[in-house]
């Protein structure tokens, strides 16, 4: 009787173990891993959003081949997809009135701002293609792939030209980590 009890309870505690193991080895979503953090002064409270809720923004989605000049006056088109990045501002963050520029904060520290109107434009160029007009987006997929969710934040900035000439990737922000609204 004592054996078979010893049976059970080792059989009880094996399947405890099992259990347990197999949970700790469940994971979510991957997309709801990303996060990035809107704070600042210009908004009512910081708002964390993941991957999944910027993907899930179907409204606002943006897909396109952006054209762009680096400071070596390279010139390239890249496809990306993403976000218009007002419309995040816009439906996910509560703007107080009076805020005026955005910064877009990689995880390295690397900053670009932009003031409110800049990144609520729909009319950034393309020099090669006049009648062409893009947004500012955060894009999680470039090239038709998306970005390496080991490698780091997977969100990135992207913007078209202001006028022709303009170089305008430098300005881009790669795995952004936080936007700061003041």
């Amino acid at each position: 009787m004592i054996i078979r009890q010893k049976r059970w309870a080792l059989l009880l505690l094996l399947a405890a173990l099992l259990i347990v193991a197999g949970c700790a080895g469940e994971k979510g979503d991957p997309a709801d891993a990303a996060t990035i953090t809107i704070e600042g002064d210009g908004v009512e409270s910081a708002v964390q959003l993941t991957l999944g809720d910027l993907k899930a923004m179907k409204d606002a989605l943006v897909e396109d081949d952006y054209f762009s000049i680096n400071t070596y006056g390279t010139e390239a088109y890249y496809h990306f997809k993403g976000v218009w990045a007002w419309a995040v501002l816009e439906q996910k963050a509560s703007l107080k009135e009076g805020a005026k520029e955005v910064s877009f904060v990689a995880e390295d520290g690397y900053t670009v701002t932009y003031t409110l109107e800049e990144v609520q434009r729909d009319d950034y160029i393309d020099q090669q293609d006049p009648q062409k007009k893009y947004k500012m987006i955060l894009a999680w997929e470039e090239e038709h792939e998306p970005y390496d969710l080991d490698e780091g934040s997977p969100i990135r900035l992207v913007n078209g030209q202001t006028e022709p000439g303009d170089v305008n990737k430098p300005r881009w922000v790669s795995r952004i980590e936080k936007i700061v609204v003041k």
